[in-house]
């Protein structure tokens, strides 16, 4: 087999949207990897330079067959689909992902949280990567939502992130992920 290194992608900058939930009204999903987001659509802001990462975990049950104790199916059972990522910035979007359910207030001198247990926070979401100018990947995760939170840590040494992991729960058609390429090397002769 040749290599190409022309096939090699490096998504080295992109953004990470998503909606106010509180904000009436549909969402629009996208359709293709660069047409500008519905206006609902927001961006979270910075994210760390560990990007975004993304796991895919499918546990399999085997079943043994008494003759020779063979391996004879691998049944496919529960599957999940994640995406981890730091936000970077404090602004009011990440600080209302990081306490969903909470009161958060806008004052006079920055704002104020009347912080309670994390409310369940399903919500559509956008991750996009480009790699250059004409090479582009973006993923529409129509329900997803923020399951785990790392640790915040204050240091003289790094600066403050909102480290979460996305879980990616089905649609109504049983998707969990669409994914949208701009890239000549992939399109139709």
């Amino acid at each position: 087999m040749a290599v190409d290194i022309d096939l090699i992608r490096a998504y080295t900058d992109g953004g990470v949207y998503t909606h106010d939930r509180t904000t009436p009204g549909t969402i629009t999903a996208p359709t293709n990897a660069t047409t500008a987001l519905a206006a609902g659509f927001l961006a979270v802001g910075a994210i760390s330079s560990d990007g975004i990462t993304e796991a895919t975990s499918q546990d399999r049950t085997d079943i043994f067959i008494w003759q020779g104790n063979a391996l004879a199916r691998r049944i496919p059972g529960q599957f999940t689909k994640t995406f981890t990522f730091a936000a970077a910035e404090t602004n009011l979007m990440t600080l209302g992902l990081q306490f969903p359910g909470s009161t958060i207030t806008r004052t006079a001198e920055g704002a104020t949280v009347a912080e309670k247990p994390p409310a369940t926070d399903v919500r559509a979401w956008v991750l996009h990567g480009t790699d250059g100018t004409d090479r582009v990947q973006r993923i529409y995760l129509p329900k997803a939502e923020i399951t785990e939170r790392g640790e915040v840590v204050w240091s003289a040494e790094n600066v403050t992130v909102y480290e979460w992991t996305l879980s990616a729960y089905v649609d109504n058609s049983g998707v969990v992920a669409y994914r949208y390429y701009a890239d000549e090397d992939l399109k139709t002769p």
